[in-house]
């Protein structure tokens, strides 16, 4: 008999948010689990989802509620771990102590966590330090007893090993938001940008970005810039507007907002450049530079360094397209980007990373 299996997840109602999305991607590459339940703290999303019939239950946010729901005998448990997706003020402690207390309890039980999110950096004249200390605290309690545990970037990776030397925390970068949908052979348009993501990620880079996107565009290196995604106000419709009007791009620009998911594969595969604003540390838990990788394009980004490890030597500065580095180069570069996706964050890996933790078997093509 299979042993009873929970997937606890802040949030499971397709299209909520990352984190539900990222979960039924990940169960969507599994084969048919009978005894699989999605855990849910109340009040998040539970709309039935695409991710078939399994049962979602719902837990008040306390340690009692949440260990009624939990397996009673040899279960697996996952969690999808995000400090404030369980807890308003970011240390659910409750959360923590009870999967801790769990895992104790029987010797045959499993538990894998993906920390998604770890604690919040505060300085330790903040009032906030010590809620950081014991969330920390917790957090190594906790580690001490999974059986495997993940992190989105190598710096989160750090700081989980730091707190527990023994675990072998393995960094598992996020896979990308938008599926390969586009028709085979997209001709790229030379000179077209486009800025992905929610709007508020987007007005970031516009703003920290404008000095090398000007430039560009002076040079006539950069034409057209088109954004995409969603999270639109007006205001920040406004503001997104008055930004790429002061770019002076030669043949303007597009502000699309939010489309479906093919129309995004679509234009992503036939525009030369991506445009990503992610620093070092928070490249690799970026779904919209993944779309990006996965769709083979150049990504202009100031964290681009030829001397560097991928994915970082694969990225374009806006240096270097000044410089002229020829459409060969370019190439490579995207080609390089994209086989480095697929062997670290395509689905098909990360569903056999947590798989391999929770000794699922995977059917092998």
């Amino acid at each position: 008999m299979s042993a009873d299996f929970c997937l606890i997840v802040p949030e499971i109602e397709a299209g909520v948010g990352g984190l539900a999305d990222y979960t039924l991607r990940l169960v969507e590459e599994w084969p048919p689990l009978d005894h699989l339940r999605f855990l849910v703290p109340q009040g998040a999303g539970t709309g039935r989802s695409h991710a078939g019939s399994y049962p979602i239950e719902e837990f008040a946010r306390n340690a009692g509620a949440l260990r009624k729901r939990l397996p009673a005998g040899d279960g697996k448990v996952l969690l999808q771990y995000s400090a404030y997706g369980f807890d308003r003020h970011g240390f659910p402690r409750w959360l923590l102590r009870a999967l801790r207390d769990w895992k104790r309890e029987r010797a045959g039980r499993r538990l894998v966590i993906m920390f998604h999110e770890i604690w919040t950096f505060w300085p330790w004249w903040n009032k906030n330090w010590i809620v950081q200390q014991l969330h920390r605290r917790e957090i190594a309690k906790l580690l001490s007893v999974a059986d495997a545990a993940f992190t989105s970037t190598a710096s989160q990776a750090e700081h989980l090993r730091d707190l527990h030397p023994s675990s072998a925390i393995e960094v598992l970068p996020v896979a990308s938001g938008v599926r390969l949908l586009a028709a085979a052979g997209t001709q790229r348009q030379t000179g077209v940008a486009v800025l992905f993501g929610l709007q508020s990620g987007r007005l970031r880079a516009l703003r920290s970005m404008a000095g090398d996107l000007s430039a560009l565009a002076a040079a006539g290196q950069l034409r057209k810039i088109v954004t995409v995604g969603g999270g639109n106000q007006p205001r920040g419709d406004e503001q997104e507007n008055a930004l790429l009007t002061s770019l002076r791009l030669p043949s303007g620009f597009e502000q699309r907002g939010f489309v479906s998911e093919i129309e995004i594969s679509a234009l992503l595969a036939a525009s030369a450049f991506g445009i990503s604003a992610q620093d070092e540390l928070s490249l690799t838990k970026s779904s919209t530079f993944m779309a990006y990788a996965a769709h083979e394009m150049n990504v202009l980004s100031r964290a681009a360094d030829p001397a560097a490890d991928e994915p970082f030597s694969c990225l374009i500065s806006a240096a270097e397209i000044k410089l002229d580095l020829g459409e060969e180069e370019l190439r490579q570069r995207a080609k390089r980007l994209r086989d480095w996706q697929e062997r670290t964050a395509s689905w098909r890996h990360i569903a056999a990373r947590f798989a391999a933790g929770l000794q699922i078997e995977m059917v092998t093509s």
